[in-house]
């Protein structure tokens, strides 16, 4: 128990000084196993990246440890992707990579005139993303990207054919963005694609530096990267700081929202209706929309770092662990949406899932139960976030085990399901992993003009 106490006191330590490390190898054709020159090789999520030579050789200087994939691109070939542990200089063995097979019969509409140009547009809105700072960004070479769409299912795919490359002037950041797979159904309402991404620095004038600063910091505050950090340095529901408020949540169905597919059926129907009464029967069936799809309480416990972070037996890797507890029994009376008062709601033997209710916050509240008055009594109910909580509260379900490195980094993303603020963040908001925070600087990132 102490030594773990003791990591957890240096684990901050450890997360600011890094040692930096070479990882090489060699790139070679899988059909005729010969050398592979000009291969682009770069570690995901970073500004570490270089590219073959003759005899298909590579090697990438100043790598901070951790867990990465390495990726392996060039035109004609099919992306490679190795997973790679850095604590020491890493030479990987060597690599092979196949030619990519095109589909003649593939239907493209990128470059395709009049209405077709909005689902390029829903591409680039799907991966850039919506805040200020994906707003701003600007696609160099938007003919490497190709689309198809399917009327019948309403579902757009596509991929890059090369690196897209994107200015992210707020930032000060070229972005070379790699897209494997996007899709984007209509009627589930699902957006999922995967990307490999390596940065660059852009030169800037020294005002333009300044501004850089303070935008990184902007969208470093709040965000996934800086959340796992915190919790390496214990630096989590500090009362009265600015930082992370970090909750368990309890959820469960919410038995007063009828089904979504019932929903939308009646919404069509009602849609075409155009009597009073079914005017009415639209509101209703617009407002049974807007009720939330679960019932949710927060325990009130102020949790530390050692609540939710597992040591690993691996070096520098770290797993993600969330009580099971059903807090939906602790609490005499629960709030269910769709009801105006507080409901005396038993969930026994319901079935529930427990999340982690993530919110940066200007101040961390002192105090996280507060009272409520139900006829004639006064009890205590489960924590409400304020307005301002709201705007940057993230709520993390894990699907399986999290695995975390030192860098703040998720091993293996698809293992949580993140809904709220982090859900939304796209590659608009994305720093590198090797961006540390109050310097305004990458270690050693190549740099391009602006």
């Amino acid at each position: 128990m102490k030594k773990a106490l003791l990591t957890f006191t240096f684990l901050l330590f450890s997360v600011i000084t890094y040692a930096q490390f070479t990882i090489a190898g060699k790139v070679l054709n899988a059909a005729d196993k010969k050398p592979v020159e000009s291969a682009t090789v770069f570690v995901n999520n970073t500004s570490y990246g270089t590219k073959t030579d003759k005899e298909g050789n590579f090697i990438i200087r100043d790598v901070q440890a951790g867990q990465y994939d390495l990726i392996i691109s060039v035109v004609g070939f099919k992306t490679q992707k190795a997973s790679v542990t850095v604590k020491a200089n890493v030479t990987v063995p060597p690599i092979t990579i196949t030619e990519r097979e095109f589909e003649l019969n593939e239907v493209k509409i990128t470059r395709s005139k009049g209405v077709d140009n909005k689902y390029l547009e829903i591409f680039k809105r799907e991966i850039l993303g919506s805040s200020r700072f994906g707003r701003q960004c600007r696609i160099i070479n938007p003919k490497v990207i190709e689309l198809s769409y399917d009327k019948a299912v309403r579902n757009l795919t596509g991929y890059t054919s090369d690196f897209m490359v994107i200015d992210n002037k707020l930032l000060g950041y070229r972005v070379k963005y790699l897209v494997e797979d996007f899709e984007r159904n209509e009627t589930k309402a699902t957006v999922n694609y995967v990307g490999y991404v390596l940065f660059e620095e852009m030169k800037g004038t020294e005002k333009e530096r300044s501004e850089w600063y303070v935008n990184r910091l902007e969208a470093y505050n709040g965000s996934p990267q800086h959340f796992f950090r915190a919790l390496l340095g214990n630096n989590i529901n500090r009362a009265g700081e600015p930082g992370f408020l970090v909750l368990t949540m309890t959820r469960t169905i919410n038995p007063r929202r009828l089904p979504d597919s019932l929903i939308m059926a009646n919404i069509r129907y009602y849609s075409e209706r155009r009597s009073g009464s079914a005017r009415d029967s639209m509101s209703y069936w617009l407002r049974m929309q807007r009720i939330p799809r679960r019932i949710q309480v927060m325990d009130t416990t102020r949790l530390k770092a050692q609540d939710v972070v597992q040591l690993t037996d691996q070096s520098g890797l770290y797993a993600l662990k969330i009580d099971n507890t059903n807090y939906l029994k602790i609490w005499k009376y629960v709030k269910v949406p769709g009801m105006s008062d507080m409901y005396e709601y038993k969930c026994d033997t319901c079935d529930y899932t427990n999340s982690l209710y993530v919110t940066y916050t200007k101040k961390v509240p002192a105090l996280v139960v507060s009272k409520n008055r139900v006829g004639a009594f006064s009890t205590e109910k489960t924590f409400t976030p304020t307005a301002e909580m709201g705007q940057m509260a993230s709520v993390i379900t894990p699907t399986e085990t999290v695995f975390f490195d030192r860098n703040g980094m998720v091993v293996n993303p698809m293992s949580l399901r993140m809904e709220g603020y982090w859900e939304k963040q796209r590659v608009g908001d994305l720093l590198p992993v090797d961006y540390l925070p109050n310097t305004g600087v990458v270690s050693n990132a190549p740099s391009v003009s602006n």
